[in-house]
C-alpha cells in the first residue's frame, strides 16, 4: 500500500513538474541548458562521446515524434496553417498572440522530450561500466549473507526495507531529474549506479535467515 502511495505521489509530482516547466520555461532556456550540459559532457567524456550521444538521441527523437507524425499532428491541432488563416478572412489575425504562445509551449515540450531522451541515452551509455560494480555488489551481498548465516549474525529487516525503499524512491524520482531544467554533470550517473549497488548489497546481505 505504501509503495502504491509512493508511485502515485511521484507520478503527480512528475505531471505538475512537466506542466510547470512547459508553462513557465522559454525555448531559449531549455536550449541553453542542453548546450551547457553538452559542453560538460564533451569536457569530461570527450567529443566522440558527445557526437554518439547526439546521434542516438536524434534518431530516437525522430522515430518517436517526427517519423510517427506525432509532432506534426499536435502542431496542426493547436496552430492553424497559413492557408487556414487566409481562409478565415477577417478573422485571420484573431488569436495571433495565443497561437504564438501555443507555438512556444509546444517547442518547449519538444525540447524537454529531447532532453529526456538525451539523458536516458547517457545513463544507458554508463551502464556497461556500471555493470561490473552492480555484479560485484550482488556477489558481496551473497557472501555477506552466507557469513551471517554461518555465525548466526543478525540480518537487519530495517536495513533490508530501507534499502528497498531507497531504490524505489530513486527510481521513481528519475523522471523528475530527466526534465530538470539545469545542466548536470555526467558523473551523476555513475554516482547513482554506485548508490544502487550499495543498496542492492544491503538488500541481499539482510535477507532474513531461514531455519
Amino acid at each position: 500500500m505504501q509503495k502504491n502511495h509512493l508511485f502515485r505521489n511521484c507520478a503527480l509530482i512528475f505531471v505538475f513538474e512537466l506542466l510547470f516547466l512547459v508553462l513557465f520555461l522559454s525555448p531559449e532556456h531549455v536550449a541553453t541548458t542542453m548546450a551547457k550540459e553538452g559542453v560538460k559532457i564533451e569536457t569530461t567524456l570527450g567529443t566522440d562521446t558527445l557526437r554518439e550521444l547526439d546521434k542516438r538521441t536524434s534518431q530516437s527523437f525522430s522515430s518517436l515524434f517526427l517519423e510517427s507524425g506525432l509532432y506534426a499532428g499536435v502542431w496542426h491541432t493547436l496552430i492553424p496553417t497559413e492557408d487556414e488563416k487566409e481562409k478565415s478572412g477577417a478573422f485571420k489575425n484573431t488569436g495571433k498572440g495565443l497561437f504564438k504562445w501555443a507555438e512556444d509551449k509546444l517547442t518547449v515540450c519538444m525540447f524537454l522530450m529531447f532532453q529526456l531522451l538525451f539523458r536516458v541515452h547517457l545513463m544507458g551509455m554508463w551502464l556497461p561500466s556500471a555493470f561490473l560494480v552492480l555484479a560485484a555488489s550482488v556477489y558481496s551481498g551473497i557472501n555477506l549473507r552466507r557469513i551471517k548465516q554461518g555465525n548466526f549474525a543478525f540480518a537487519s529487516p530495517t536495513a533490508h526495507r530501507s534499502a528497498i525503499r531507497g531504490i524505489i524512491i530513486m527510481v521513481t524520482l528519475l523522471p523528475l531529474y530527466f526534465f530538470l531544467p539545469l545542466s548536470v554533470s555526467p558523473y551523476l550517473y555513475p554516482l547513482l549506479y554506485l548508490l544502487w549497488s550499495f543498496m542492492i548489497m544491503g538488500i541481499i546481505a539482510n535477507i532474513a535467515k531461514r531455519i
